[in-house]
């Protein structure tokens, strides 16, 4: 599932091959992704526009019209972009097309239609009304602290609840933890405050790392349990086998040498 740093890369896909140029018509081929918006609504609102930049939130995408619209990209499990300029190259799953009065178009594709696509004149009033939490990278290490004291529930699941910290998904929630030698299913409330700035420094080494390597996972040090997050995936430390564990139904990857559960 795309996370931060994936939909960071989204972004600067967006803003190098879609910016500053007329949309000519926007075909809704799956209106089911649509969100709070019908099809003949969109294209009114985007059709003759032109995107203007981009900014990103959690794992939304925003894409700022001259109109002063917002297009609102969440690309789900399997969701991406794909900008091409020939019909026969245009990809496979597209469930929104914005053709350009170039002739370039910029494809929403998404395999398992779990994407969601929106509009909104405001873009800070969607993310209060979606009650999203700080934004990962945002976020400073104060107001960190406050939102996790109360938690008492995983880490890892805190980690993820994009309503606390918007961004961290499972994939990275994984390597956080992993690099703090914490177990995923670790009571948030058992964190000493020494542990929780540990999660903060490596959350923002972690997304950002992963920014840098332009989200190619292979690309990642050696050293991220990302590389070896597969089966019979072996920790980059101790070399042991690492042990897999369903929190809040999603499945956490784990060193069982160097993250030990505590009871």
């Amino acid at each position: 599932m795309p996370e931060l740093p994936e939909v960071e890369a989204f972004g600067k896909y967006f803003d190098k091959t879609s910016l500053n140029k007329k949309i000519e018509n926007v075909e809704v081929k799956n209106p089911e992704i649509l969100q709070n918006i019908d099809a003949d609504d969109l294209k009114e609102k985007l059709e003759g526009q032109k995107f203007q930049f981009t900014k990103r939130y959690g794992k939304n995408l925003f894409a700022h019209l001259n109109n002063d619209f917002w297009l609102i990209l969440h690309f789900g499990m399997t969701g991406k972009l794909k900008y091409f300029q020939k019909k026969d190259e245009g990809p496979s799953y597209d469930r929104i097309l914005i053709n350009f009065e170039d002739n370039g178009a910029l494809a929403f594709v998404d395999p398992r239609k779990f994407g969601k696509v929106n509009l909104t004149d405001n873009m800070e009033n969607f993310i209060k009304e979606k009650k999203l939490g700080h934004d990962a990278l945002e976020v400073d290490l104060k107001t960190f602290k406050e939102l996790l004291e109360k938690r008492k529930g995983a880490i890892k699941t805190v980690l993820m609840n994009q309503h606390v910290l918007a961004g961290v998904g499972n994939i990275y929630s994984d390597e956080i933890l992993f690099q703090t030698c914490i177990h995923p299913k670790t009571g948030t409330n058992k964190l000493k405050e020494d542990k929780i700035e540990d999660i903060f420094n490596i959350m923002e080494s972690v997304l950002k790392t992963a920014i840098d390597r332009n989200i190619k996972h292979r690309s990642l040090p050696n050293s991220f349990i990302i590389p070896h997050r597969v089966k019979n995936g072996r920790c980059p430390n101790s070399d042991v086998k690492l042990k897999t564990i369903k929190v809040s139904g999603r499945t956490a990857y784990y060193c069982p040498e160097c993250q030990k559960e505590l009871f």
